[in-house]
C-alpha cells in the first residue's frame, strides 16, 4: 500500500488531471485528490489506524 501511495505522489497531480476513473468518468485532479483521501481514510478507519 505504502508503494502505491509513493507512487501516486511521484506521478504528481497534473498526472491525474481529466483522466477517465471506472467508476466515475473524467475527474479534475481535485477530484482525484479527493477521492484518494476518502478511500484511504475508510481503509485506515476500517483497521482502527
Amino acid at each position: 500500500m505504502v508503494d502505491f501511495i509513493n507512487q501516486t505522489q511521484q506521478l504528481g497531480a497534473n498526472h491525474f488531471d481529466n483522466k477517465a476513473s471506472h467508476s466515475f468518468g473524467d475527474l479534475t485532479k481535485k477530484e482525484w485528490n479527493t477521492m484518494f483521501y476518502k478511500h484511504l481514510d475508510h481503509h485506515l478507519n476500517q483497521f482502527g489506524m
